[in-house]
């Protein structure tokens, strides 16, 4: 389990060595001294126009990018945050004005607030550089206004973010204005969930650190809810995997522990009882059932025994049947 917070070590590192790589070659390609003698001016303009012409466009994909990496940074952050906090976020709408001001600010409320711990792996942050860069190397003076930011999920295993933001950008070179890019766009990009913390339950291992990462389930049964038996339920239970569930929780709702099943992009996964300190073992282990404790004794449902391993693992009895262990679970309590 420990290796989970090296892997997301890894990826923070790979994400800083793609910003420093793409800033290092953005500049290598216009850093160049494009000053027109008078007699020269027109081809010297036309040169400059072109050169901002092809910084825009450049622009435009920094802030594409800056977006996919600041959102997984971001939504992992929020994770830890919910975690320490002990509570889940009380709407949508709490929880997005969260991801807003991380993404903006850099903190949990815009100005003053409780850090995300993001450095300048935020979105404004990131966005602020490359205006820095282009200002100094290249007499391009960028600003920019970000109108909104949304984040909606429709697929299981990604979550989609939408940028609309007006920039204006201008020719800075020797105090004269050659030309001036006005524009305001909208920017969507999709960010995978696979490694993010899961957002419902804080569990630890040894070192009590933020272990439980989503993982895709990819065995037999990923596209047949026939196929499921023992066999194959114990090997997607040993695996620590998330798997689509047409009337499981998406990702996003779990921030908030909203319960309802999401056709688009419900997932579960079964919870391994050691990763949970103190565990209430009248409760289903499929996690969004677990956190909601909507699939309990005392909910009016009949919490059924099954054993993976060493393993002791507690269903209701509607989740047993549809994993097809009827024969291999009994009965642990009853309404």
């Amino acid at each position: 389990m420990g290796r989970s917070r090296k892997i997301s070590g890894k990826k923070a590192i790979l994400f800083s060595l793609i910003s420093v790589l793409f800033s290092v070659l953005f500049i290598t390609i216009f850093s160049q001294n494009f000053a027109t003698s008078n007699e020269d001016k027109i081809p010297g303009s036309n040169i400059r126009i072109k050169v901002i012409d092809t910084y825009v466009r450049n622009f435009e994909t920094y802030i594409g990018d800056s977006i996919k990496l600041s959102t997984y940074r971001t939504l992992d952050e929020i994770t830890k945050y919910r975690d320490n906090n002990g509570k889940f976020f009380n709407s949508f709408q709490q929880f997005n004005q969260t991801f807003y001001n991380c993404m903006t600010c850099g903190q949990v409320s815009c100005p003053g607030g409780d850090s995300c711990n993001l450095g300048t792996n935020y979105l404004v942050a990131r966005l602020n550089n490359i205006s820095v860069l282009s200002q100094q190397q290249l007499n391009i003076n960028t600003t920019y206004t970000i109108n909104s930011i949304d984040i909606t999920q429709n697929y299981p295993f990604e979550i989609e973010v939408t940028l609309d933001i007006s920039y204006d950008i201008t020719d800075d070179s020797e105090g004269s204005h050659y030309a001036r890019w006005s524009k305001r766009k909208t920017i969507t990009q999709s960010v995978t969930i696979i490694g993010l913390l899961d957002p419902t339950g804080y569990l630890n291992d040894s070192t009590n650190t933020y272990n439980r990462t989503i993982k895709r389930y990819s065995g037999i049964c990923q596209f047949d809810e026939a196929c499921w038996n023992y066999t194959t339920t114990q090997g997607f239970y040993q695996d620590s995997s998330f798997r689509y569930y047409r009337n499981g929780t998406s990702f996003l709702n779990r921030y908030w522990n909203d319960n309802e099943g999401v056709s688009c992009c419900g997932i579960e996964t079964i919870i391994h009882p050691q990763e949970i300190s103190t565990i209430d073992k009248n409760n289903s282990y499929i996690d969004h059932y677990y956190w909601n404790e909507t699939y309990t004794c005392s909910g009016g449902k009949q919490i059924m025994n099954v054993t993976f391993g060493t393993d002791e693992i507690h269903l209701d009895k509607d989740t047993a049947l549809r994993y097809g262990l009827a024969n291999k679970s009994s009965t642990y309590c009853t309404p």
